[in-house]
């Protein structure tokens, strides 16, 4: 029997002729080689979901796809018709019809319940389609530096892209001291990306007309956190945006990772109970005065007095808080 070295180049080539073993072809290239796959596969699946999480989720979805193909399009079907051939010389150069038929039938009964896989897992493969091609439903935003340059004023929904333009924003000019939040929310993802350039970059965090959903994420992240009067945050629970995607999502552990944040943030415990209490379809909007007792917020401001020089820090209107600060 000939020898088969792995470093063989055309190793691959020779399973796909046929001319590999029988026992080679479908004990270490089809049965070996899908048990990895399958050992690897949960691994894979949370590593690609925390990640699109984190950040674009267009790109891990064209991951996600590349994958599929990958092993869909080219590994499995490498597998298939390597094992059938292999059977088929075996069949013939040996005259035993039994281990080359049922090869064969094994390789039968693997790419009908593979089909019967595709077919059931046409949802999820639809959604990580129109993640990775489709049009961002959030893209409706604007980032642009405002009065002397030293505050950024964000608009609209936190699209895919919205903490790369952010970054693209603060390295455009001179020295940014804080970011003005004004948002119905948008991807917990780009919330979580949004804050994370607004820590690193040290901003203050404004909302003159509300910050709800995702961008509370982003707005807890501030220095200093400032409402406007008449401005409010909104907090309500997660929820899976694509349903083809849900048996991959658990939105209670994304709550309870934002939630450990939002301590370390200085939030209060009690506070924090009732974070996440809202149904996704509704909203809970504390008053500032329970913002500013669980320090949520560091303080109450005029809009005019941030946009137009006065700081922000140096003054804390009293409204009714019993709380002034010169």
């Amino acid at each position: 029997m000939p020898r088969y070295r792995w470093s063989d180049v055309n190793y691959i080539r020779r399973h796909w002729r046929g001319e590999l073993s029988l026992p080679v072809a479908f004990w270490v290239n089809f049965v070996a080689l899908n048990l990895l796959l399958l050992v690897l596969r949960p691994v894979a699946e949370q590593v690609l979901v925390g990640m699109a999480l984190d950040d674009d989720p267009r790109f891990m979805a064209r991951v996600a796809l590349l994958h599929v193909a990958f092993v869909y399009g080219l590994i499995y079907p490498w597998q298939i018709v390597g094992v059938w051939r292999s059977a088929g010389r075996w069949l013939v150069q040996r005259q035993r019809r039994l281990w080359p038929l049922a090869g064969r039938m094994v390789m039968v009964v693997s790419l009908g319940g593979t089909l019967v896989t595709l077919v059931l897992g046409a949802p999820v493969y639809r959604d990580v389609v129109a993640i990775a091609i489709g049009p961002d439903r959030y893209a409706n935003y604007s980032v642009q530096r405002i009065g002397d340059g030293s505050l950024v004023h964000f608009q609209g929904y936190l699209g895919y892209r919205a903490a790369r333009d952010l970054r693209r924003v603060l390295a455009s000019g001179p020295k940014v001291q804080g970011i003005i939040l004004d948002s119905s929310g948008g991807w917990i993802a780009s919330g979580r990306s949004l804050g994370r350039v607004i820590q690193e970059s040290g901003l203050n965090t404004y909302s003159f007309e509300g910050c709800h959903s995702a961008c509370a994420t982003a707005f807890i992240a501030g220095s200093n956190r400032y409402l406007a009067d008449e401005a409010r945050l909104g907090f309500h629970q997660y929820a899976v945006p694509f349903g083809g995607l849900e048996p991959y999502s658990n939105m209670w552990l994304e709550q309870q990772r934002d939630l450990r944040y939002f301590h370390s943030q200085g939030v209060s415990s009690s506070f924090l109970a009732r974070l996440f209490q809202a149904e996704h379809g509704e909203a809970w909007y504390p008053t500032q005065r329970e913002l500013l007792a669980a320090q949520v917020i560091t303080g109450v401001v005029r809009s005019e007095e941030v946009l137009f020089g006065v700081d922000a820090g140096a003054r804390i209107h009293d409204k009714g808080f019993g709380i002034v600060h010169e």
